[in-house]
C-alpha cells in the first residue's frame, strides 16, 4: 500500500507522481516505516514524458527519509518535492535520495541538464554523472532522461562497506556490470533505524510527467526481479493514454517555453560572465559534499573570533572553537590567514578530500567558506585537542596505555580506509601526533588533509613534491619526492613510537647530536631492554601489546619499503589476527642492497608474507 501525497495518483497500473501541470509537487512512499535496513537493494522502471523533446522540468528522486511530515513543506521546481529554501542542506532532514534531474540548476548543482546524483540532505549532489551506461566493452552510452521512452535504475547499499551504487540503462538491457555511480555514504550516520521509502517529483514551468512503472525494493538483500512480461503491457497502456490524450494547452505555454529558454540563455550568459570573473579573482566552487557555511555564520559562532574562543594558531593561521547557532554544535574553525603556508591549492585539497571521507577515526568535515582573502574550513569539535599535547605538554597530564592503544588500532582502521577500503587511494602524507585529534572518549582521529592526495586504486601516485614533516619522512621519499601508501606505512611506524615511548622522532642525546627514535629503540632492542623505552609516565601497561607496538613501529619504519606490511597486515597484527613475524632488530638495519636481506626474507615465513601482502605500497 502506498502513501500518496501531491498530484500522486495510480492510473494504468503505474504510478504517476506529477500529472503533467507546471509547479506540482507529488510523493509516494511505502504506507509504513521499514525497520532495521542494512544492505538494501531496489531497482524500479519509470518514464518521464515531456511536452517538448529538448525541454523538460524538473526531474523525480528515489528518497529514504526519517519522516514524511517534513516534505509536506517541500516545494516543486529544482527543490524536487523534497526540500525547501529554508532546509535544504540541513543535517536534521534525514534525507537520503538518488535524483534523477532534467533542468539545468545553478543554484544547487553543476551546469548538467540530465544528470544522475547521489544526494545527502541536501540537493547538491555528493556524487553525479551524465546519465548513461556503461556497454560490455566500457564505454559510455549517453541517456536523455525526459526521453519519453521507459529506463532502469538499480541501487545498491551495502552497510558494511558503507558504499552506494547506481545503475541506469534502458528498459530491457541488462543491469551494468559498470555502475554509473559508486560512493561512499555512512547511511547509519544520516538515517535513523527506521525510515520511509518512496518517490519525490515535481515539475518547474514546463508540463512533464514523472512515471514509475515497476518496482522492487528489499531492505535487507537482494531486490526481487522486476516482471517484464506486465511491465511490457502497463508501458503499452501508458503510451495509448498519452497519444489519446494531445495535449490542448501547447499554444497557452509556448509564449512560456520560449520566456524559459530566454530565461535559460540569459543565465548561461550571466554565468560566463561571472565564471569569467571569478577565474581572475580566484573565486571558486568544490564540490565536496559538505555545504557550505556563510561569514555571518561563522563570525557568529566564535563570537566575532574572539580570542577567548581562540583554540590554537600555527603557520596556516589559527584554530577557534565556536557554537553553531542554529544546532547548537560545537564546532572548530580553522582560519587559514592569506600570507599562510597553507595556501589555496591545500585549502582545495583538504575539503575535496575530507569532504567525502567517513570514517569514525578521520576528523568530521562539516564544511568550508571563502570571504574576501580568508579561508576558513569547519571541522567536529575535539574537545580534548591534538595528541602532541597530550603527549608532550608540560605538568603531569598523561594518558594511559589503554587509551594509547586504542588511538594506535585506531588511526591504523582509519589509513586502511583511506588506503584500501574507500573508492579511491587516499595518501595522507602527513601522518603524525599534531595531526591526530582526541574527541570526547579519547577516541583518536586523524586530521589536517592539506598535503593529502588521492589516485585511483590500481595506479600509482603523481606527486613528486617532497611533503610532509621531518622525522617522519621515509628515507625514498626524502630522495625522490614520491609518496606512497609506503610513505605512509612508515610515518605511521614513528607513530606508533611516539606514541609508545612519549618521545618526539627527533631529539638531542646527552652529546647534543641529534637522535631518531626509531635508532634509540632498536638500540634498547638489540641490548635486550627493548621495554624501557616505553614512556616512563606510564605506570601500568601491557607488556605483550606495549612489545608488540614497539616492533611493528619499527618494521613499519624500515629503511626498506618492501619490507614494510600493508595497512591491512597492520591492522591484523594489532587485533592479534596475525601473529607479528618474528624477525631480530639486525633485520632493521639492512638495506635492500645487503646480501643477507633477501635470506632474511626468506628464511622467515611470516616476514614473507609482510612482503607479498604490501598489496600496491611500493
Amino acid at each position: 500500500m502506498l502513501r500518496l501525497d501531491g498530484v500522486a495518483s495510480i492510473t494504468s497500473k503505474a504510478l504517476k507522481l506529477t500529472d503533467g501541470a507546471p509547479q506540482k509537487v507529488g510523493r509516494a512512499f511505502y504506507g509504513r516505516r521499514l525497520d532495521s535496513i542494512s544492505s538494501f537493494s531496489t531497482t524500479f522502471v519509470f518514464v518521464i514524458t515531456s511536452q517538448y523533446s529538448d525541454l523538460s522540468s524538473h526531474g523525480l528522486a528515489f528518497t529514504l527519509s526519517a519522516t514524511t511530515d517534513s516534505l509536506l513543506d517541500a516545494l516543486p521546481s529544482q527543490f524536487l518535492g523534497m526540500f525547501n529554501d529554508e532546509n535544504v542542506g540541513n543535517t536534521t532532514n534525514q534525507l537520503f535520495a538518488v535524483e534523477l534531474d532534467t533542468i539545468i540548476n545553478s543554484e544547487f548543482r553543476d551546469l548538467d541538464d540530465n544528470h544522475v546524483g547521489i544526494d545527502v540532505n541536501n540537493l547538491v549532489s555528493i556524487s553525479s554523472h551524465t546519465a548513461g551506461y556503461y556497454t560490455s566493452n566500457d564505454t559510455f552510452s549517453p541517456l536523455r532522461l525526459a526521453s519519453g521512452e521507459p529506463m532502469q535504475v538499480w541501487v545498491d547499499y551495502d552497510a558494511n562497506s558503507h558504499q552506494v551504487n547506481v545503475s541506469l540503462a534502458p528498459y530491457l538491457e541488462r543491469k551494468p556490470e559498470r555502475p554509473l555511480l559508486s560512493s561512499i555514504v555512512n547511511l547509519t550516520s544520516v538515517l535513523p533505524r527506521s525510515v520511509y521509502v518512496g518517490f519525490a517529483s515535481a515539475t518547474g514551468l514546463l508540463r512533464c510527467i514523472h512515471q514509475i512503472i515497476g518496482w522492487s525494493f528489499n531492505p535487507n538483500g537482494a531486490a526481487t526481479p522486476l516482471d517484464y512480461s506486465v511491465l511490457s503491457e502497463v508501458i503499452k497502456d501508458v503510451r495509448r493514454e498519452a497519444q489519446s490524450h494531445p495535449d490542448t494547452s501547447r499554444h497557452i505555454l509556448l509564449p512560456i517555453t520560449i520566456m524559459s529558454v530566454f530565461i535559460v540563455l540569459v543565465m548561461l550568459v550571466a554565468l560566463y560572465i561571472y565564471m569569467k570573473k571569478a577565474r581572475k579573482s580566484g573565486e571558486w566552487e568544490i564540490d565536496c559534499g559538505s555545504p557550505s557555511f556563510t561569514y555571518k555564520d561563522l563570525v557568529r559562532a566564535t563570537s566575532g573570533f574572539s580570542d577567548r574562543m581562540l583554540l590554537g594558531k600555527g603557520g596556516f593561521g589559527k584554530v577557534y572553537k565556536g557554537m553553531l547557532q542554529t544546532s547548537s554544535q560545537n564546532v572548530a574553525i580553522k582560519r587559514i590567514s592569506p600570507d599562510s603556508k597553507q595556501g589555496m591549492k591545500e585549502f582545495i585539497a583538504e575539503i575535496t578530500i575530507l569532504g567525502h571521507l567517513r570514517h569514525r577515526n578521520l576528523v568530521q568535515l562539516l564544511g568550508y567558506c571563502r570571504h574576501k582573502n580568508e579561508l576558513l574550513i569547519v571541522y567536529d569539535y575535539m574537545p580534548n585537542g591534538s595528541l602532541d599535547r597530550v603527549l608532550h605538554g608540560q605538568g603531569n597530564q598523561t594518558i594511559d596505555w589503554v587509551h594509547r592503544f586504542n588511538i594506535i588500532k585506531g588511526i591504523a582502521s582509519g589509513l586502511l580506509y583511506l588506503h584500501e577500503d574507500w573508492e579511491k587511494v587516499v595518501i595522507h602524507r602527513d601522518i603524525k601526533a599534531s595531526n591526530v585529534l582526541l574527541d570526547n572518549k579519547m577516541t583518536g582521529r586523524l586530521g589536517d588533509f592539506g598535503l593529502a592526495r588521492l589516485h585511483n586504486h590500481g595506479t600509482d601516485a603523481h606527486t613528486t613534491h617532497l611533503a610532509g614533516t621531518w622525522g617522519y619522512i621515509a628515507p625514498e621519499l626524502a630522495r625522490l619526492g614520491r609518496a606512497t601508501k609506503a610513505t605512509d606505512v612508515f610515518a605511521f611506524g614513528v607513530f606508533m613510537l611516539e606514541v609508545a615511548c612519549g618521545r618526539h622522532p627527533i631529539e638531542v642525546n646527552n652529546y647534543g647530536e641529534p637522535m631518531l627514535l626509531t635508532d634509540w629503540v632498536i638500540d634498547a632492542w638489540e641490548s635486550g631492554s627493548v621495554l624501557k623505552t616505553v614512556d616512563p609516565k606510564l605506570e601500568d601497561y601491557v607488556k605483550e601489546e606495549a612489545e608488540l607496538v614497539l616492533k611493528l613501529g619499527l618494521l613499519c619504519s624500515h629503511s626498506v619499503h618492501s619490507a614494510r606490511p600493508c595497512m591491512r597486515l597492520v591492522m591484523q597484527y594489532l587485533v592479534k589476527d596475525v601473529l607479528l613475524p618474528d624477525f631480530k632488530a639486525s633485520f632493521l638495519s639492512l638495506t635492500i642492497k645487503d646480501e643477507d636481506f633477501d635470506q632474511h626474507i626468506l628464511s622467515c615465513n611470516s616476514v614473507a608474507t609482510t612482503m607479498t601482502g604490501l598489496s600496491g605500497g611500493r
